[in-house]
């Protein structure tokens, strides 16, 4: 009798460890699956930069803002963001989910990275609330730093994030002064100011508009435009269509009409209501899609006067 207690004893240890051990692993299974099905998506892509140049009078009269006179009379830059391939911005740096395995440069350092072209980022990227006080100003630099730069091509070099653009901004005084150059009566549309760019620059932007608070009028809000991602260590340079040309135009829309309707309109006048002169349609193929010139649908809009005035001004060089 004892000697058949003593063989059970090891088989009914070694079953109770067969499910402890079963048990275990299960757990480990369940555990593994839990911590799968949680991990979190890879972070996107870069495929190209946007470049947004916004119109001051136009931003500052909405409200929004408490813009410090004087508003500059010049496009300035709004920020240059990198964007994925389905033209949607690169989230800002997590650290949980790293979009590069380099350690972004903190906030804390930018003063003295970028003290070197600081007068040049007041000059072309002010901050609109107050230009003129450098504290303000740098907190805008720091706010589009965090959200656009710290997952671009140069997470670790900001001055040659915010060289580029102030390079690219800078190239662009005379074909910006030539799209908002317009005459008493002469009015444009937001497709013959598309098609001006392409004329000047060879690409497509993105045109955005908002609405004058004191009146009905929609207004041109900003110009905004992409370029090729560069090679590792070069600045963005290459200028290439944007990939929804007609996506930013949607804000040049009023909800309950159509876009066939619309007659979009950049005037000088405040109240001014003139029709401009017909173009000719042009057929242009940009990434294997034929876009017929001519048909840029949209919302009737102007090149907002300066406030301080009521009168255009006249664009400033940089």
């Amino acid at each position: 009798m004892s000697k058949y207690l003593l063989l059970a004893v090891p088989v009914v240890c070694l079953s109770a460890c067969f499910r402890l051990y079963s048990q275990l692993c299960s757990l480990n299974i369940a555990t593994l699956i839990h911590h799968q099905a949680k991990a979190p998506a890879p972070p996107p892509t870069i495929s190209f930069y946007k470049l947004s140049l916004q119109w001051p009078p136009a931003t500052c009269n909405v409200g929004k803002l408490n813009c410090t006179p004087p508003i500059p009379s010049k496009f300035t830059i709004h920020g240059i963001w990198p964007q994925d391939s389905n033209d949607k911005p690169i989230p800002p740096y997590n650290k949980i989910n790293p979009c590069t395995p380099k350690i972004p440069t903190p906030l804390t350092k930018l003063p003295e990275i970028l003290h070197p072209i600081q007068e040049n980022l007041t000059s072309l990227w002010p901050n609109l609330i107050d230009g003129n006080n450098l504290t303000a100003n740098y907190k805008f630099w720091e706010y589009e730093w965090e959200k656009h730069g710290t997952c671009s091509d140069f997470p670790d070099d900001p001055l040659t994030y915010f060289n580029s653009a102030l390079y690219l901004r800078d190239g662009l005084n005379t074909s910006l002064n030539t799209i908002v150059r317009v005459g008493r009566g002469v009015c444009k549309t937001v497709q013959q100011v598309a098609e001006e760019v392409f004329d000047i620059l060879k690409v497509y932007p993105e045109i955005a508009c908002n609405k004058n608070p004191n009146s009905t009028q929609k207004q041109l809000w900003e110009i905004r435009l992409c370029y090729d991602r560069p090679n590792s260590g070069q600045p963005v340079r290459t200028l290439i269509n944007c990939t929804n040309i007609l996506r930013a135009v949607r804000y040049c829309y009023l909800h309950h009409e159509s876009m066939q309707s619309l007659t979009p309109l950049i005037s000088k006048q405040a109240t001014s209501y003139c029709k401009s002169p017909t173009r000719p349609h042009r057929t242009i193929r940009i990434k294997n899609t034929i876009i017929q010139r001519g048909t840029f649908p949209s919302y009737p809009f102007r090149l907002t006067v300066n406030p301080r005035n009521n009168s255009l001004p006249r664009p400033e060089t940089s």
